[in-house]
């Protein structure tokens, strides 16, 4: 390697390791880690979380079984729920007193023409509706892998509204959409937008003790470097207080318990097994 290349390229390198060094504003509440346990290996890429009394409910992303599984606060499975379905990237769960809400919403690369979000009976798991959504202004064959806004990982049921956070890479800027749950197939446009998040959104829930969101997420780059975050925000989405998770990477999910605690799952990556949390703030 020639002078000239080594330089663009410890340059670049260095610029990129760099990238995922952020500087959080100091929060008004501090936020304190209560308890961390490993998750099992059929756990290793948890991506999503919804908390219900007495434990929680987590899922898999792409390529792995359709189940639902619930998990004690151990972070132990004790009960699995397989789906007749195919998961093509579930990425979040949430939930009612009627049904489960699978998003199968993952499109880091930016290739999905449309994504797909399973509406599952409690009652009878094998009553499911699937609501088809298309972005407004996405051309799948344009997207730039990890450099678009077409991407999700965060899902909510809020005040009786089926809410999508989007997994904004392209501007950095979390677009919130409304998906109409009585309409099969529909294009979604954002109604609102969270501004000055440090990382792109991977998990929300609703924080009912509080009156806010609580969302997790995570800035990386192509060496496996992750700044981790935690995050409140408004019900007219303003941002409020951010909290670096420090040693965390892939955090992808969260959910507030009947308590006001919130618990946050961690897929596995190289060198690390994935993890259950549960974090308190202090007001």
């Amino acid at each position: 390697m020639n002078l000239l290349l080594k330089v663009v390229f410890l340059s670049t390198a260095f610029a990129l390791t760099t990238a995922c060094a952020v500087n959080y504003p100091a929060p008004s509440a501090p936020l304190t880690i209560k308890s961390v346990v490993e998750l099992p290996d059929e756990l290793a890429e948890t991506s999503g979380l919804f908390c219900e009394q007495g434990g929680m409910f987590s899922l898999n992303d792409s390529g792995n079984a359709p189940v639902i599984y619930r998990v004690n606060y151990q972070g132990e499975i004790v009960e699995r729920t397989p789906l007749a379905l195919t998961n093509k990237d579930w990425e979040a769960i949430t939930a009612d007193a009627d049904a489960f809400y699978i998003a199968d919403v993952g499109n880091n690369k930016g290739k999905r023409e449309q994504v797909e979000i399973h509406k599952v009976n409690r009652a009878n798991v094998n009553n499911i509706e699937t609501i088809t959504l298309k972005y407004a202004g996405n051309d799948a064959t344009n997207n730039i892998p990890y450099a678009h806004d077409f991407d999700s990982e965060a899902m909510v049921k809020f005040d009786n509204k089926l809410l999508l956070f989007s997994k904004s890479w392209r501007t950095g800027i979390t677009h919130i959409y409304q998906v109409n749950e009585a309409e099969r197939v529909q294009i979604i446009s954002p109604f609102a937008s969270i501004e000055g998040l440090p990382g792109v959104v991977t998990g929300v829930d609703f924080d009912q003790h509080q009156e806010r969101f609580v969302v997790t997420g995570y800035k990386s780059d192509p060496f496996g470097n992750f700044s981790t975050f935690m995050a409140q925000v408004s019900k007219d989405f303003t941002l409020l207080d951010v909290w670096p998770l420090e040693l965390y990477k892939q955090v992808e999910g969260v959910c507030v318990d009947s308590q006001g605690l919130y618990w946050f799952s961690e897929e596995a990556t190289e060198g690390r097994k994935a993890s259950l949390s549960s974090a308190s703030i202090k007001r």
